[in-house]
């Protein structure tokens, strides 16, 4: 549909000097090339709606991939292709066996084409992970119920040029784009594009926002976010890849930029990189997480964190490292340990009063319900029961109790000096300490005497996480 028929709110973040010529950075504003999405869910009667308007001029040839929570491999790729000032909304809810499914009631053309409701919604694939495709298995769990909750990135494969067939195609005519089905057809055996994947198609220029929701009618709750964006992808007028929409490229490492504007105390820092994935990683590293949690016991409050590692398949999963983990992560993805690859956090817990309750030191290898080892994790504060409180996560990894606290702020540590590999190198020796992360804290509040009997009262809210970077030059003291 088209952007004025609806939109989802996003909020400016604080000014960022201009980057670098050519180096990637996130963009504070909301809008890139890459788009990052770092939660799905459908557990616990949650369905997640996930937007993504064009803001430009160009028609634009996008890559929307869903990643599944355990090790981030693909459970759904299809192409999107927005005319100008395009908007388009997808929604993944239960698939009624087990698994998630996705579907959209958006014109905007997808291949394949994608159902309209939610009793024929296209359910998520196990080929990636249960051995069936060239994937193979990683060691995790092989079942449907592994696609429940992730995370999803989107990444601009290119601009649809035009004058041409292909952009009077997708481009809206009294709301409904003129002609999906050449859009699909250009895929089928002998179509254009299994001939030339180029054609009408030129090189990405970025202006994708994105935003993500969360909602669970039954409960009366909702929490929303906006996607992270990567600016400066791809160098300067340099060409995407356009591919068939089951392919598994383009993703976050199939950048063509080898540089990254990281921000730091010392300011902002420009730093170049052997792979493009690391180049990626490091928008994302942080040495520490901070954030809040409520856990009150006169509202009913819980806290939930979700952390997500954007990029942390191409250090760990078997099918991209060639059996050698590498930093900034410790462990490989294995069946040996549990269907997981662990990284050990300290976590540091305060309260109102700059009360701190006894720091969690975690040595090496990660203790469990004390580390983070999934891409996309819960940490849970104050919790009992196995699943979270509130997304009903089966992938909580850390579950902190806090007797002597309700309400304060915590901190998690990703570089303490005992994760030793918790590192990114720079060509220029230059080290970024930490990890690639993203995500926000949950929190819910129920107050179920308000308005009297049989009120429903239940309130969430949602709060990015704040991220501490830091770089250490080659001698050991801070970059400058």
């Amino acid at each position: 549909m088209k952007r004025n028929l609806g939109t989802f709110f996003f909020g400016a973040a604080a000014s960022l000097c201009a980057p670098a010529a050519m180096a990637m950075y996130l963009n504070p504003y909301g809008a890139g090339q890459v788009l990052v999405y770092p939660y799905y869910t459908v557990n616990g009667g949650y369905a997640t709606f996930f937007a993504v308007f064009n803001t430009t001029n160009q028609g634009k040839a996008i890559k929307v991939r869903l990643l599944e929570g355990y090790n981030g491999r693909d459970v759904q790729d299809f192409n999107l292709y927005l005319s100008p000032d395009d908007y388009w909304v997808g929604a993944v809810v239960d698939s009624g066996n087990g698994g998630a499914a996705i579907f959209t009631n958006d014109n905007s053309c997808t291949v394949p084409k994608l159902p309209r409701t939610s009793a024929t919604a296209l359910a998520l694939t196990t080929a990636n992970f249960d051995g069936s495709a060239m994937q193979g298995k990683d060691g995790g769990p092989t079942d449907v119920s592994r696609t429940r909750e992730g995370h999803i990135e989107i990444i601009e494969m290119g601009t649809v040029t035009g004058p041409s067939a292909t952009l009077n195609a997708i481009t809206h005519v009294e709301g409904v784009p003129a002609d999906c089905a050449s859009a699909v057809n250009a895929w089928a055996a002998g179509g254009q594009w299994v001939a030339d994947s180029t054609k009408d198609i030129g090189p990405p220029t970025g202006g994708l926002v994105g935003n993500g929701m969360v909602l669970n009618v039954a409960n009366g709750t909702v929490f929303s976010y906006g996607a992270d964006a990567i600016a400066q992808f791809y160098v300067k007028d340099g060409r995407g890849e356009h591919s068939r929409p089951d392919a598994l490229t383009p993703n976050v490492s199939n950048a063509t930029s080898l540089s990254a504007d990281v921000m730091t105390d010392a300011g902002r820092l420009t730093l170049a990189f052997a792979r493009p994935i690391d180049a990626v990683s490091a928008v994302f590293m942080a040495n520490e997480i901070h954030n809040e949690y409520w856990t009150s016991n006169s509202v009913a409050a819980a806290s939930e964190w979700v952390i997500t590692y954007p990029t942390k398949r191409f250090y760990v999963d078997p099918y991209y490292i060639n059996g050698a983990v590498r930093p900034p992560f410790e462990l490989a993805f294995s069946k040996a340990l549990g269907g997981t690859s662990g990284s050990a956090i300290r976590a540091a817990i305060f309260d109102r009063e700059e009360g701190q309750n006894t720091p969690e030191i975690v040595t090496l290898p990660p203790v469990w319900g004390k580390g983070l080892f999934y891409e996309t994790q819960v940490a849970t504060f104050g919790q009992q029961q196995s699943a979270s409180q509130i997304v009903a996560s089966r992938l909580v990894t850390a579950n902190f109790q806090i007797p002597d606290a309700e309400n304060g702020w915590a901190k998690f540590d990703l570089a303490m000096p005992e994760a030793t590999t918790h590192r990114l190198a720079a060509v220029n020796g230059n080290v970024l300490i930490g990890q690639p992360v993203t995500g926000f804290w949950i929190n819910q509040l129920i107050n179920g005497d308000a308005g009297g009997k049989g009120v429903l009262a239940n309130y969430t809210s949602l709060y990015r996480h704040k991220l501490h970077a830091a770089c250490l030059s080659a001698d050991g003291t801070p970059c400058s």
